[in-house]
């Protein structure tokens, strides 16, 4: 347990890879599951009521999905389960920094000069956590297909901007 928090952090911290994670289908579908229920309880704390699982399943899919098709039109399909796993390890663990940032901004007023100075303290915190979200992912995009960091940076936000945009067409823009 130990190791894996040791690589998690690692990757958190942009200095080692997918490849550095074991094979091992069973922690991914572990993974799968935690992640799930971490983002349940963001959802809650986002969204009255929480996100249908629904969108929840959605979003993990996509996490999941998008990279295997990166890699399967590369011809690296054998990476899948360590770059999944490495996507959904980090992704938990910014989840779970993500909860205290978003009960601090708290709801949003309908006038955003409404906002209060802590509200928009947490929301500038919010913003920095999704730019270190999308250079882990972009680190570990560059890993597993061999391109240069600001490539997988790129493809992070390409898959951020696909799911945006399919999962507001499917569940609509207040599903979270």
């Amino acid at each position: 347990m130990n190791a894996l928090l040791s690589l998690a952090r690692d990757l958190l911290l942009l200095r080692r890879g997918p490849q550095d994670l074991p094979y091992s289908p069973a922690l991914l579908g572990g993974l799968c599951v935690v992640a799930l229920l971490v983002d349940h309880a963001l959802a809650v704390t986002l969204v009255e009521g929480g996100a249908p699982i629904g969108r929840l399943l959605f979003s993990l899919a996509m996490l999941v999905g998008l990279p295997a098709m990166a890699l399967q039109m590369a011809n690296l399909a054998a990476r899948w389960v360590q770059t999944a796993t490495a996507l959904v390890a980090t992704g938990i663990v910014f989840s779970l920094v993500a909860l205290p940032v978003v009960s601090g901004v708290g709801r949003l007023p309908e006038d955003p000069t409404q906002l209060s100075s802590s509200q928009m303290v947490f929301g500038w915190l919010a913003v920095v956590l999704l730019v270190w979200q999308l250079a882990v992912k972009g680190s570990i995009f560059r890993h597993a297909l061999g391109v240069p960091l600001r490539a997988g940076v790129l493809l992070a936000v390409a898959f951020f901007a696909i799911e945006l945009v399919l999962g507001v067409a499917l569940f609509g823009g207040s599903s979270g």
